[in-house]
């Protein structure tokens, strides 16, 4: 006796489950990632966290910041090579790298919210 299994393809499981690139998963994720990176974004006039919601697309895996300082801010340096230093009165959390700070100290709250669907999922240490 044979048996024939017909199985969709795992594409067509995952556009299904919302695991696709643009799928409600996806989404969800970039979404909870741009909300929480903003307090590791340098903030002076708030233009750049403006410009950084308004340039990405939560269907996308990325988050864009498209403005010319952007990689200077991003890398911590002045065009001249020199550190810069951050103002931290209005985010005091401010840095460069910050997608690595983000991932460092929320990682956990990450996978969290990604595994319960809740982007207000919180590990113990930040309650």
């Amino acid at each position: 006796m044979r048996v024939t299994l017909d199985f969709p393809a795992a594409e067509e499981i995952l556009q299904e489950v919302g695991l696709d690139e643009q799928g409600d998963t996806q989404m969800f994720h970039t979404k909870n990632v741009l909300r929480r990176i903003q307090k590791y974004m340098p903030y002076r006039t708030g233009a750049t966290i403006k410009l950084t919601v308004a340039q990405t697309d939560p269907r996308v895996p990325e988050i864009v910041t498209e403005e010319p300082q952007a990689v200077y801010l991003y890398n911590a340096v002045r065009r001249s090579g020199k550190p810069l230093n951050y103002t931290k009165t209005k985010n005091p959390l401010a840095g460069g790298h910050w997608d690595r700070a983000l991932v460092a100290a929320e990682g956990d709250a990450l996978a969290g919210a990604y595994q319960t669907g809740n982007p207000g999922d919180r590990t113990d240490a930040e309650h």
